[in-house]
């Protein structure tokens, strides 16, 4: 029986990328959102299997390593593949290829299951309608770490706040996950980013946030390697972490 693997290509558009005409991080999210989610409908449980359940798939954690710039104009091919859930971790894997068929980028993902109406999550085993024999075990990054250090916002200098509003909700009645990479990079100036080349980041998403509420994030050092941008509510919890490093 075929291995299952989920393919779409996209055009990189001018809304895709930064002022060096390269992909944004936030860009790449929003990709790999897109075929995550028309894997699941091909699959049976996409959005139309969860909805009328009261169910919703939140990612909790990703990683993106690059191998090679994205540019305006390229076309890109997007594969993804669900891997065998574990008690309630569902995994997702990706990978962004160029036109020849040159590996651009790889990623690795995390998702739960929730009941919406009392945020609990659920045991893999609420889909039952799933051949686990013809998925693909193989990983595009192997063995990542997806603890990322926390820190506390007193260690280090406030470098912006916002405050949350409509136009960051998803279908799912909560900020969506493109939108923290955008925050977390945001904590970079121009003149900053315009000297670093991306090489990998990865993203913990720890507590929903929702309108009215207010943002504030925090840059530092990591002690081994690239930066720790961590973004904290009002009431000083962390909701979202991220661990960026660039090539030396």
């Amino acid at each position: 029986m075929k291995i299952y693997e989920h393919i779409r290509k996209f055009p990189i558009k001018y809304c895709d990328v930064d002022f060096k005409d390269e992909i944004k991080p936030s860009s790449v999210l929003s990709y790999l959102e897109e075929v995550a989610c028309s894997s699941a409908d091909e699959l049976g449980f996409g959005y139309a299997y969860v909805k009328p359940r009261g169910y919703a798939f939140m990612v909790t954690n990703i990683r993106c390593d690059f191998i090679q710039p994205i540019r305006l104009g390229n076309e890109i091919t997007v594969k993804t593949w669900p891997t065998i859930p574990s008690h309630v971790v569902f995994g997702r894997e990706y990978q962004m290829l160029s036109q020849t068929g040159e590996t651009l980028l790889n990623a690795s993902s995390r998702w739960c299951l929730v009941d919406v109406k009392n945020g609990k999550l659920l045991q893999s085993k609420v889909i039952d309608n799933q051949d686990y024999s013809t998925y693909n075990t193989s990983k595009a990054i192997q063995e990542v770490k997806w603890k990322i250090p926390t820190f506390c916002p007193e260690e280090c200098e406030l470098k912006f706040a916002l405050k949350i509003a409509n136009s960051e909700y998803d279908h799912n009645m909560h900020v969506n996950n493109t939108r923290y990479a955008d925050y977390c990079f945001n904590c970079f100036s121009v003149a900053e980013l315009a000297e670093k080349k991306l090489k990998r980041f990865s993203i913990s998403y720890v507590k929903q946030c929702r309108e009215n509420e207010t943002l504030r994030f925090y840059l530092k050092r990591a002690e081994d390697e690239g930066y720790l941008a961590h973004g904290f509510n009002e009431q000083d919890e962390l909701v979202v972490q991220s661990h960026i490093i660039f090539e030396e």
